[in-house]
């Protein structure tokens, strides 16, 4: 141990220790802010990095959208107020499955539209399509479904091919009514480009105004070999009419009947045979379209074979619906 110099002064221990103590005092503080400071801005860190994770890294989080719409199986949409009527990308109402009223193929209205535009064969197998003027609904004074025609070129239906063979006995039956008050008016015809081959309907000119059962007896389309049965009475309006015209084969010979009752019979060498579809509302003469019908028309029958007497008038006592005996085809029946 060294000697303390001569004429030092003591020194103060006690001062010394308390210095030193307030001293460590000091860093101590010192590091415990410091760890508190660390700790301070490591929460802040970690704060704002789940705050830019929960909103996208983007900026501040948008408001929740509200729900927009809630589809309806069989109407429009039903939108939440306030809403646009469009609902968010990816959400149910965009993922569920549309109605079938939407559906733009298969569904129960394509399907209507498409009976719609065509009239359907009892038989099954020769529809008639439907030209754009052509409706189907009801009529007064008429049970069933009737083609409602206004004498308009784009007023008709025809089958894809021929329905009758003319050169076999055939009838067909109709119940109509007519509104036109003057000219000719075919209600059921067939034949080719140029001429028909059998026109059932109204016959008029001048003064002449009769209900008609008329055939083409050979090539050329020529008025001078076609050949008439005529009713007794004059052709009405107004009013509805079943007109039968049956054609025999083996007699050679064409009938007209209205309302069940025979009117004129008319002897013929034959009926042209074409292969052009059946129309029902116009009719084909000197290669034009013609004679468009004015009025209704349902209960459309034809049958391969020539109904005697007796089943015209069972079929005009049902109403024009049913003569007894199953027809090849047949549209606009109850």
């Amino acid at each position: 141990m060294g000697t303390v110099p001569s004429g030092s002064p003591t020194p103060d221990w006690a001062a010394l220790a308390e210095a030193n103590e307030r001293q460590r005092q000091r860093r101590r503080l010192l590091r415990i802010g410091g760890a508190v400071a660390a700790v301070l801005a490591v929460g802040g860190i970690v704060a704002t990095a789940l705050l830019l994770r929960q909103n996208g890294g983007s900026g501040p989080q948008a408001a929740e959208p509200t729900a927009a719409a809630t589809i309806a199986v069989d109407g429009p949409s039903s939108a939440a107020p306030g809403s646009s009527g469009a609902p968010p990308s990816g959400s149910p109402a965009t993922s569920a499955p549309a109605s079938p009223s939407a559906s733009p193929t298969g569904s129960p209205s394509a399907s209507r539209s498409a009976a719609t535009a065509r009239l359907e064969d009892v038989r099954g197998g020769r529809p008639a399509a439907l030209a754009a003027a052509a409706t189907v609904g009801t009529a007064p004074g008429h049970t069933g479904p009737a083609l409602l025609l206004h004498g308009s070129a784009s007023g008709w239906a025809q089958t894809s091919s021929a329905v009758v063979d003319t050169s076999k006995s055939f009838t067909v039956s109709a119940v109509v009514r007519n509104d036109a008050a003057a000219g000719a008016r075919a209600v059921v015809s067939q034949g080719t480009g140029s001429y028909y081959s059998f026109y059932l309907g109204r016959d008029y000119w001048g003064t002449h105004n009769q209900w008609v059962f008329k055939v083409q007896t050979a090539a050329g389309g020529e008025d001078s070999t076609s050949r008439q049965a005529f009713s007794t009475g004059q052709a009405t309006t107004g009013q509805w009419v079943m007109l039968t015209g049956v054609y025999d084969a083996g007699a050679k010979k064409i009938q007209l009947y209205v309302n069940g009752t025979p009117a004129q019979t008319t002897s013929v060498s034959g009926i042209w045979q074409t292969t052009g579809p059946l129309q029902i509302g116009r009719t084909r003469w000197k290669n034009t379209w013609t004679d468009f019908w004015d009025g209704a028309v349902s209960n459309v029958q034809v049958w391969n074979q020539a109904l005697p007497a007796a089943r015209v008038t069972q079929l005009w006592n049902s109403g024009g619906t049913a003569a007894g005996t199953q027809p090849a085809a047949g549209w606009l029946l109850p």
